[in-house]
């Protein structure tokens, strides 16, 4: 299996490539050696072959073969809201819905989110989840790196989905608008969408009277099972990739 590597744009402009400390650490960790195929991504959409002409202890040089032709992006740009969790459920959520072809995560400070932290411990949580982000979008062979917001609050993210085409939005009291169904029905999938879950506790009644006024925000239901806060986001998101994805 052709190991992924993310540079700069600038680099994938010019051969040879040399790497970056980070990544001699990571190639040195997979025990490659000269002549090895290996693949390096902008991170951007744009990744190329390349082939591992000299390596020492200090450097690595990479030699430009040719572009990768056939793309890993789902055909479907899809933007997750996440109401923040407890400790660090959010991290195998991040590192999970990338890998299924998330294209941004945003984490949501919402009513029930029970988790304080100052402005700087925001900041670093979420450097946290980019790195995550980037290690998960690597080990699935993304060309493109899923963005991670900063934290936003709940009155924040309305502004943004109020920009968005479509949004879902998995919630307990939803009782007869199943997901599956309304995705098999749409004639026509749309070119990007939006899934918000709430925390622990869920959505509560006011953020939901706040959301329904917005009006291509559609409440669904995952089943008759109660999910928890970190399982739901990752079971819409299979299932929106099953039917519009590129998942089957």
């Amino acid at each position: 299996m052709t190991s992924w590597f993310y540079v700069s744009p600038a680099a994938l402009q010019s051969s040879p490539v040399y790497l970056d400390q980070e990544n001699l650490n990571h190639l040195k960790a997979l025990r490659l050696k000269k002549g090895d195929t290996l693949v390096l991504s902008d991170g951007q959409g744009h990744a190329v072959y390349g082939c591992l002409e000299t390596l020492q202890p200090d450097s690595a040089r990479i030699s430009l073969l040719e572009d990768v032709a056939v793309s890993s992006e789902p055909p479907i740009r899809i933007h997750l809201y996440m109401g923040i969790t407890k400790g660090d459920k959010l991290d195998a959520v991040v590192r999970q819905c990338v890998e299924l072809g998330a294209r941004r995560v945003i984490p949501v400070l919402t009513e029930r989110t029970v988790v304080a932290r100052s402005a700087d411990g925001w900041e670093k949580k979420a450097l946290r989840w980019r790195n995550i982000a980037r290690a998960a979008a690597a080990q699935s062979r993304r060309s493109m790196i899923p963005d991670v917001s900063s934290p936003l609050h709940f009155q924040e993210m309305l502004l943004l989905l109020k920009n968005e085409e479509l949004v879902l939005v998995p919630w307990e009291e939803e009782k007869t608008a199943a997901l599956g169904p309304i995705l098999k029905r749409s004639e026509r999938p749309p070119g990007s969408l939006a899934i918000f879950t709430g925390p622990e506790g869920g959505i509560s009644p006011a953020e939901m009277e706040k959301l329904v006024e917005i009006p291509t925000i559609r409440p669904v239901t995952l089943g008759p099972r109660i999910l928890r806060a970190e399982t739901a986001p990752v079971a819409a998101l299979a299932v929106i990739m099953g039917y519009w994805g590129d998942m089957v």
